[in-house]
């Protein structure tokens, strides 16, 4: 499982759980009690459920990102070594 999906064990929750007690939960994330939860299924991560204000807030980052690319290419700096790893991009986007 990626780290940076998980920041705190309140984050999970198994597939069981989530159709058992989804109002509450999706009420949990919805009142930015918890930015997002991980939904698993035999321990393994199947879906993320993210509040309205994270998933905006993740939008407005990917348009700056291609913003940005498009910006640099129309520079002349477009060249492949210009690229970045998953790590830093993870970082540079908060994650």
């Amino acid at each position: 499982m990626m780290p940076a999906l998980i920041e705190r064990s309140d984050q999970l929750v198994n597939l069981t759980d989530l159709a058992r007690r989804g109002s509450g939960l999706f009420d949990k994330v919805a009142s930015s009690e918890s930015d997002r939860l991980v939904v698993l299924r035999k321990s393994e991560p199947i879906a993320v459920v993210l509040n309205i204000a994270t998933f905006e807030t993740m939008l407005d980052e990917i348009e700056k990102l291609r913003t940005e690319v498009v910006a640099l290419h129309r520079l002349g700096g477009g060249a492949a070594n210009d690229r970045i790893g998953r790590e830093e991009l993870q970082q540079s986007l908060g994650f």
